[in-house]
């Protein structure tokens, strides 16, 4: 005899577990890349970041049956859109957890949908809706609380001061990319995404090397470090290139709806291992944190108007 329990399907938990895998790897990556600071200088780690997740992604096209853009206006806009999402944004984002810290980092570098929706109302004339301004009004308090706390003519304070502009640097960086991406979609549909990742990876990637090793020289990084290069294979094959993966794979499963709204803990796990391993911030800045994810999360779940839906999506949240 059956019962109830036999007669219901099995839940299926891996489109969680994929999205779950990926916010909990970025949540780690800033972290993991504060530890390498004293190993090789900020534009160096980040190109051996985005150089070889760049050759991984290529080398898995074929077997997640994507492909590069194939149309020149298409690599155009792929190109564009990956020196800003990949070129500026890791560049800024790695120079941030350096010179400012992980936590502060990873949350300010979180805040692209509060430019997204102040650049649509500027270039679309996008009506802000009262939840969006709302989740805008909440996030600048908490960013304003951080950069208050934290600014106040400690040591260091220029350095930490440039670390939070570039966070926000990197932030604007990644929404002016995400609405470049919308656009490329809405007068492109057939691009395939993972193939616009790829080819923006290829792009940002190559220039960054460039960058790098005409600032830098290959004279600045500890080359024989053992935890160089292990720090090195996390941040490229883990948190770039297998997060990304195990994003699009959910992306086929899921919403995209849920998946932004998952996106939302990769911050928060951020600031969660950052107390765990006693850095612990200040009450007003942790506080600031907390009004800043809150209004990230407010922001990009406000109800799109016809014109903003363009700029929409899990894209809008970046691969930290």
């Amino acid at each position: 005899m059956s019962t109830r329990r036999d007669r219901e399907p099995a839940r299926d938990w891996s489109p969680g577990l994929l999205v779950l895998t990926s916010v909990v790897i970025w949540g780690c990556t800033a972290r993991v890349t504060a530890e390498v600071g004293s190993h090789a200088r900020p534009l160096t780690l980040t190109s051996l970041r985005a150089a070889p997740a760049a050759l991984i992604l290529l080398a898995v096209l074929p077997l997640l049956r994507a492909r590069l853009p194939r149309d020149r206006r298409v690599w155009a806009w792929t190109g564009v859109s990956g020196l800003l999402m990949v070129t500026v944004f890791l560049g800024g984002f790695t120079e941030a957890i350096i010179r400012a810290g992980p936590g502060n980092a990873v949350v300010l570098a979180s805040t692209p949908p509060f430019f997204i929706v102040l650049l649509s109302r500027i270039l679309y004339g996008d009506r802000v809706s009262l939840q969006a301004l709302g989740g805008l009004v909440l996030g600048f308090t908490g960013v304003v609380m951080i950069l208050s706390s934290q600014l106040g003519g400690s040591s260091g304070g220029a350095s930490l001061a440039a670390g939070l502009a570039l966070a926000l640097a990197a932030a604007l960086g990644w929404a002016i990319g995400t609405l470049i991406v919308k656009e490329m979609i809405v007068r492109h549909p057939e691009v395939d995404l993972v193939g616009v990742t790829t080819g923006q990876y290829l792009v940002g990637g190559a220039v960054l090397l460039v960058i790098s090793f005409g600032a830098e020289g290959s004279g600045e990084a500890d080359w024989s470090s053992g935890a160089l290069w292990l720090i090195v294979a996390f941040i490229s094959i883990v948190s770039s290139a297998l997060a990304t993966l195990t994003f699009f794979a959910a992306l086929r499963l899921l919403s995209a709806t849920t998946v932004s709204a998952w996106l939302f803990l990769s911050p928060v796990v951020a600031v969660v291992l950052e107390i765990v391993l006693g850095h612990t911030p200040k009450a007003i800045s942790f506080a600031g944190m907390a009004l800043t994810i809150a209004g990230v999360a407010i922001v990009a779940r406000a109800p799109a108007t016809a014109a903003a839906d363009k700029t929409m999506g899990p894209e809008l949240l970046p691969e930290a």
